[in-house]
């Protein structure tokens, strides 16, 4: 084994990656993307291997901050470097690439070179592009379920009362999370939610939650405030829970891919980890939505069912109305304060009634009463006051302000409003296109940025009327989106012509 020194160069590549010398990388007949075994003080990994001509000399080894962290090595200290075969994974990844179909062991085997860094960023982007075009079979999806769950540590409650909800995504304003959570915790159920980012949308739960209280929690802490308030909203990638999951996402996040077996893997995988038992799956249909076919949403929930009793869990699922936004206000900010004026009495009709149905299902589920008894019940708990106030207790545990008010809630002073150039009647408001825009304006990391829409799918508009209005902290951004708008446009207008030729 060949010793070097080590220089250590504090730049995060995602991964554990060293550069050596063009001379000692010849020595070790290691070509750029080879792999390397590293050893020191008793401590191993294995590494992506990089060439310089001349910023590395011969003698020296340059680990990235993943691979210094991870090896525990600190500069001027030997490092013991040796050639590694590549995984048998990266094949069973062209076997993928090829349409075949992946044994149990074989999957285990991409996540566990995945967990301990075997595989590269570009052969895991292979891999999900691979399941984007090919797809997963049920029995493909369970085995990556399981591994996404053996990956990470996993919560245990002593109730047998556990629920959690999930939706797939892709409708605008879908903050349901935030007001099932507290509506279910308030009814003495155990909801212990760990939430996603944005992956492709303007918002994701997390990042709405974030403007209200931290998400990124630890495990005990999560514990802690479940067994306080009765419910959390965390973020998941946060916590060791379904760690593989996460890994996974950081690829998916770039690609702006969601493949159908990775989103059933990575959504059962995590309520498996959370502890439940009962879970509500939403998947909303319709034009702009992920899914716009009835018949592949019905295949979609069957498939969450069928794989969820093989993880043991009981899954329901609903297919929802996804074909317009749930809020007028798109953006973290502008959503954190609307799910705070729903919870007082106020607005976000649409959100309120589905938030309802999601959770009358779960009291149906955890106490074996009729869904109508579960929704009456789910409407008087937020109705009365209840749910907010077990909002404002989950936000106090989670180390936000729980007296915060909407108003409160700062967004973006940037703005621009968009009118009707005549007179029509607003036929659909595109769910995907207020996301690029609002990603254009800088959410969901710019959490005052979004979109305010001042109308809605039917309504009849006459000239002059506003439409909707950009909203950002940055004047570059807003110029940006508004360039945008024209290949992504927000409203459609009813046309009676609809070509000429």
């Amino acid at each position: 084994m060949k010793k070097l020194v080590a220089r250590i160069y504090e730049i995060e590549q995602g991964q554990n990656q060293v550069v050596l010398s063009e001379k000692d990388a010849q020595e070790l007949s290691l070509e750029v993307f080879d792999r390397v075994c590293l050893r020191t003080n008793g401590n191993s990994i294995t590494a992506m291997v990089g060439h310089s001509e001349s910023f590395v000399k011969p003698g020296e080894i340059l680990l990235f901050y993943e691979a210094a962290k991870n090896l525990k090595a600190y500069p001027g200290q030997e490092v013991g470097i040796e050639p590694a075969q590549k995984p048998p994974s990266i094949d069973y990844i062209r076997n993928k690439l090829d349409g075949k179909t992946l044994s149990n062991s074989q999957i285990g085997e991409i996540v566990s070179d995945l967990m301990s860094e075997k595989l590269s960023t570009a052969e895991l982007s292979a891999f999900v592009s691979a399941v984007h075009i090919r797809g997963l079979s049920p029995h493909e999806i369970s085995s990556l379920a399981n591994a996404i769950f053996k990956s990470g540590n996993h919560l245990s409650w002593k109730s047998r009362r556990i629920a959690s909800m999930h939706s797939i995504g892709g409708v605008a304003g879908d903050r349901s999370t935030m007001l099932v959570v507290p509506i279910i915790a308030s009814a003495g159920i155990l909801i212990p939610k760990t939430v996603t980012r944005a992956i492709s949308s303007a918002s994701g739960t997390a990042d709405a939650m974030e403007v209200l209280a931290p998400v990124s929690l630890t495990t005990p802490e999560i514990k802690k405030v479940v067994e306080n308030t009765g419910g959390c909203i965390v973020w998941g990638g946060a916590v060791d829970l379904a760690v593989a999951d996460d890994r996974l996402i950081k690829i998916r996040n770039p690609l702006r891919l969601d493949p159908e077996g990775l989103v059933l893997s990575s959504i059962l995988a995590k309520k498996k980890a959370e502890g439940v038992r009962h879970v509500l799956i939403d998947v909303p249909l319709g034009r702009g939505a992920k899914v716009e076919d009835m018949d592949k949403a019905r295949f979609l929930a069957q498939n969450f069912k069928n794989i969820g009793s093989h993880l043991g869990l009981n899954v329901k699922c609903i297919i929802s109305d996804g074909a317009t936004p749930l809020l007028r206000t798109v953006g973290p900010a502008l959503e954190a304060r609307a799910v705070l004026e729903i919870l007082k009495g106020g607005g976000g009709a649409a959100l309120a009634e589905k938030s309802c149905i999601i959770a009358g299902m779960l009291i149906s589920m955890a106490d074996g009463v009729s869904e109508e008894k579960g929704i009456e019940l789910a409407k008087r708990q937020l109705g009365s006051g209840k749910a907010l106030k077990k909002m404002r207790e989950i936000i106090s545990a989670q180390g936000g302000n729980p007296d915060v008010k909407p108003e409160e809630i700062e967004i973006g002073g940037v703005t621009k409003s968009f009118y009707a150039a005549e007179d029509c009647t607003v036929s659909h408001v595109d769910n995907r296109n207020l996301a690029m825009i609002s990603r254009a304006l800088g959410a969901p990391v710019n959490k005052k940025a979004g979109v305010i829409l001042a109308c809605e799918r039917g309504d009849r508009l006459k000239r002059g009327r506003e439409l909707f209005r950009l909203v950002t902290t940055d004047k570059a951004k807003l110029d940006f989106a508004e360039c945008r708008l024209a290949q992504f446009p927000l409203i459609q207008m009813k046309q009676i012509i609809l070509d000429k030729i």
